[in-house]
């Protein structure tokens, strides 16, 4: 189905004077819907500050105006929060809209289901960089290739059309070289489809002066300009931090005191550290929890934790499509009771996900918090599985089948997997957007300023 659209159409719904990239983008977008090949796509790529969002914001307004239905998706719940913030629409996940439980799935731990779109509608999917195309680790939901998921939900009804953007020059998915999802070259040679594409370069000039935006326009540059790089070759790299107001050089005997500053300023919940490394987050979680909250206990009311794991368990009790994913912000609300079992520390807790403004008892696993490591190995995750059969071979009539299934639904195994929370890696970061943010450069001066570094910062 082909739609009969102008680019100045969109361009009259703008809230503000349009930009070049904005103008080229609107017409861009406007021969995408005339396009009747019902295998395509339009990227929409674009630096921060581009006004990615006014765009999107007039897109919407304008299939509205031709009766078209809209729905905004991202790749996690913290994603489509600022989704939904920033345009002021209902914005969920891809998970929660494209998957459906069915009965085994909720009664067994079994397998979610594509579930069935209806009329034509506009998808529009924000952070796309970071839809996966594999999974590390065995996954519930539809073939475990979330970007393969999302194309075949869109594409079985008729009419249907999808938005995917992002910016390239974030990092890709973990164990990802690139972003397929926004990589036109890998969506036309896998899934045979009509790609088109514009991406938005010109800041806009309400935030033409901030000091972040320079510099990541800057290092965008660097990338572009030496796109032949390999990964470990050095690049020029000449950042020129000072005298912007939004960003600074931190000394690191003034770290403690800036942060302690920050905390009472923002809000606990308004500041992040960011760090190169899973053994740099402990680190820092450990001196804030230390000396700045003077906590002593192991885990303490009110305490920010991170989901170490992606925790299907809860999705499954519940009935929901939207598992509870690794990276993901939530703040301890009550501890009951406490279990020392298989050799691990487990609590009956209380928790807030404020990504999603919900609420949610569940069984964390306390053992790992002070590991370096960024999760459980599988090494470690089979010790507790070969534990649990054990118990459950022990009981009269439990065959193998019986076993697997009674250990899908035990709480120890589906016990949430966390971390301190006032610390973590760029890769769990990304998505998400705070008042306040702490970058740990301390790696700056001795690694190559190399593709991965620059993507990094």
């Amino acid at each position: 189905m082909k739609y009969n659209l102008q680019g100045e159409e969109v361009l009259q719904n703008m809230a503000f004077n349009p930009t070049l990239s904005q103008e080229q983008a609107a017409r861009t977008f406007a021969e995408y819907m005339g396009d009747d090949y019902p295998y395509s796509v339009f990227l929409l790529k674009g630096y921060a500050g581009t006004g990615k969002t006014t765009l999107l914001d007039a897109i919407t307004r304008t299939m509205e105006d031709i009766g078209l239905n809209c729905e905004l998706l991202a790749t996690t719940g913290r994603a489509a929060k600022v989704l939904a913030q920033a345009t002021g629409r209902t914005a969920t996940t891809i998970h929660r809209k494209i998957y459906r439980a069915t009965a085994a799935s909720v009664e067994e731990g079994g397998a979610y289901k594509l579930a069935s779109s209806s009329r034509p509608t506009l998808f529009i999917v924000d952070e796309a960089s970071m839809i996966s195309t594999s999974s590390s680790e065995i996954t519930p939901f539809g073939t475990g290739n979330l970007l393969h998921d999302l194309l075949e939900y869109v594409w079985q009804s008729e009419g249907c059309r999808l938005i995917l953007v992002g910016d390239t020059a974030q990092l890709p998915p973990v164990g990802s070289d690139i972003s397929e999802a926004l990589d036109a070259e890998s969506l036309r040679a896998h899934y045979g489809m009509h790609v088109y594409e514009a991406e938005l370069r010109d800041v806009v000039r309400q935030k033409a002066e901030s000091g972040i935006l320079e510099q990541a326009t800057y290092l965008r540059e660097v990338l572009e300009e030496y796109p032949e790089a390999v990964e470990g070759e050095p690049l020029p790299l000449h950042l020129n931090i000072g005298g912007q107001e939004d960003l600074k050089i931190l000394p690191w005997e003034e770290l403690t005191d800036t942060i302690d500053t920050a905390y009472r300023k923002y809000g606990k919940e308004h500041v992040l550290i960011i760090t190169p490394s899973n053994k740099r987050a402990l680190m820092h979680n450990q001196g804030v929890r230390s000396y700045i909250f003077d906590y002593e206990d192991e885990i303490v009311r009110r305490e920010r934790l991170i989901v170490a794991r992606n925790n299907y368990y809860y999705a499954q009790k519940r009935d929901r499509s939207d598992f509870i994913a690794n990276g993901e912000i939530v703040e301890l609300l009550h501890t009951y009771k406490h279990y020392h079992m298989y050799g691990l520390h487990f609590v009956d807790a209380s928790i807030a996900l404020p990504d999603r403004e919900e609420e949610l008892d569940v069984r964390l696993l306390l053992s790992g918090l002070a590991d370096e490591q960024a999760q459980r190995t599988y090494e470690q995750r089979l010790e507790l599985y070969n534990a649990l059969a054990t118990d459950y071979q022990a009981e009269a009539g439990s065959g193998i089948i019986d076993v697997r299934r009674a250990i899908r639904k035990d709480p120890f195994w589906g016990a949430l997997e966390i971390k301190y929370g006032y610390a973590v890696t760029a890769h769990k970061a990304q998505g998400g957007q705070w008042p306040c943010v702490i970058v740990d450069m301390s790696f700056f001066g001795f690694m190559p300023h190399d593709r991965s570094m620059i993507r990094w910062l």
